[in-house]
């Protein structure tokens, strides 16, 4: 019988050889050459695959961000019901995932800050990045909301208390991510443990916890 060859698969083994090649050399040292010697594969090969540099680049951003939804808390769409039983800790889960805990997440952040870093010059990684920042957003202001007993109705700011709800929900989002987003940077740079920022983190939810 013919082998079944699993292309997905393929493709996110060589992306996994992008990320080893971003993390050692930038994205500037990226090249079908070094791609195709860090994943132990022919150059050919890689161009079968991803028929420019800038694909190759682009599809490396999309799997970081796929990787990161498919991670998140676990069952969301039960977890933002209000008056879920584990709301609270799906929110957790949530704020938590921002802190690089561990040599793989450390890594993986160290990658996608070089993304965040090229999206300035880079129109279409800055869109990615853009969607992905809208995504967790939304997610944030669902577990906020579910969290704290709000109902399903999501308004806008100023349609009466539905709308306040919402805009006071969108505030702690905001908020929560732009602070996990800066304690990662300071266990980016060893100025802060990863317990450290996940007890500033836990601080910030104790209001929520005793809700």
């Amino acid at each position: 019988m013919p082998k079944i060859v699993d292309h997905a698969q393929r493709r996110t083994e060589m992306v996994h050889a992008l990320w080893q090649v971003i993390y050692l050399k930038g994205i500037d040292g990226v090249s079908f050459r070094s791609v195709a010697e860090a994943a132990g594969i022919s150059v050919g090969r890689v161009q079968h695959y991803f028929p420019s540099r800038s694909e190759l680049i682009l599809e490396g951003c999309r799997q970081i961000v796929d990787g990161a939804e498919a991670a998140g808390p676990e069952d969301a769409d039960e977890s933002t019901r209000t008056g879920s039983a584990d709301a609270v800790s799906a929110l957790r889960r949530f704020c938590f995932a921002f802190i690089p805990a561990g040599e793989t997440m450390r890594i993986g952040a160290s990658v996608w800050y070089t993304y965040v870093a090229r999206a300035v010059m880079d129109e279409q990684i800055a869109g990615i990045i853009r969607a992905s920042d809208r995504a967790t957003l939304d997610l944030g202001i669902r577990l906020y909301r579910a969290a704290v007993g709000m109902d399903g109705t999501v308004g806008e700011v100023g349609d009466g208390e539905a709308g306040d709800d919402n805009a006071a929900a969108r505030m702690w989002a905001m908020r929560m991510i732009a602070l996990g987003k800066g304690l990662a940077q300071e266990v980016m740079l060893d100025e802060r443990s990863a317990a450290s920022a996940k007890e500033i983190l836990e601080a910030e939810l104790a209001p929520l916890v005793a809700h």
